[in-house]
């Protein structure tokens, strides 16, 4: 089966709830002066050119009109900024951006270190994220931790579910920093292009959740996949407004070491998101 091509899908519904649960959670995590360890198993490219027709036309081609009322999360601060703050741009126009491009741009914003290590396999996502910035990228090919340069972003050509327990587990991956960190985020976000990658993002979750991590695990409703005991956000388009076609709703499960950094990121979590919607429900009504 080939590579999963995320560029048709690009600002989705799911991605909209997706991105700003996950930028809500490296908010949290994330001060001033402070750092950031971030993992993520599949990453997409670092951002995408919309075009009609595509199925951002049901997500982020809804909440465009609404973004002036929505800036005071990061993800539509740094969407919007990104745009150059023109809100009358035809959303068909936007560049979107993937979750680790999101990423570096909210610790930039932030003035946080970021040691990011992100993995694909698709050797045009590899491609673009050499245009993206070949100057501040470290490319790898292999499993091995190397250091990342100015950007904080290490970029992994291979297999993210290996490649992200290799570091979780190896001994090389200490010096990093990435073993049992306590402000470690990894966003499991997989392509189910293989039958078995539910079964291997549940074994990279419980590893991660063993070592001390926060762990983010995205999927759309109706196709549930992680194990049960998690923590869950979930989302019916049609209450913020938007519309995923088949899919009716998505989910973002999270798991979290016991301790009060976990109680404080779950409570924003669910504060953000309630405030979320209940603005959106609010702006549409009125539009």
């Amino acid at each position: 089966m080939g590579h999963y091509d995320h560029r048709v899908h690009a600002g989705n519904a799911g991605d909209v709830w997706k991105h700003f649960l996950l930028l809500e959670a490296a908010n949290c995590l994330l001060d001033p002066d402070s750092s950031l360890v971030y993992a993520e198993s599949h990453a997409g490219r670092p951002c995408y050119a919309l075009r009609a027709p595509g199925d951002w036309e049901g997500g982020i081609g809804r909440i465009w009109p609404l973004l002036p009322s929505l800036l005071n999360f990061s993800y539509f601060q740094i969407l919007s900024e990104l745009n150059h703050g023109d809100q009358k741009r035809d959303p068909g126009s936007l560049l979107y951006p993937g979750s680790a491009r999101l990423i570096i741009e909210l610790a930039q914003r932030k003035g946080a270190a970021l040691r990011a290590d992100v993995w694909d396999l698709d050797p045009d996502v590899i491609s673009s994220w050499q245009e993206f910035s070949s100057q501040d990228l470290h490319f790898s090919q292999d499993r091995s931790p190397q250091s990342a340069l100015r950007s904080g972003l290490a970029f992994h050509q291979g297999d993210g579910f290996s490649g992200a327990l290799f570091q979780l587990a190896g001994s090389s991956a200490a010096g990093a920093g990435l073993v049992g960190s306590p402000a470690g985020l990894l966003f499991i976000d997989p392509p189910y292009v293989k039958s078995e990658d539910a079964r291997l993002a549940g074994d990279l979750l419980q590893k991660a959740k063993d070592r001390g991590w926060i762990v983010l695990w995205w999927y759309m409703t109706g196709m549930k996949t992680v194990p049960d005991g998690l923590e869950t956000f979930e989302l019916h388009f049609s209450d913020a407004g938007l519309d995923g076609g088949r899919w009716k709703g998505a989910v973002m499960a999270c798991a979290c070491p016991d301790g009060e950094q976990s109680d404080c990121l779950l409570d924003h979590l669910h504060r953000q998101a309630e405030d979320f919607v209940a603005k959106c429900r609010c702006l549409i009504s009125v539009q």
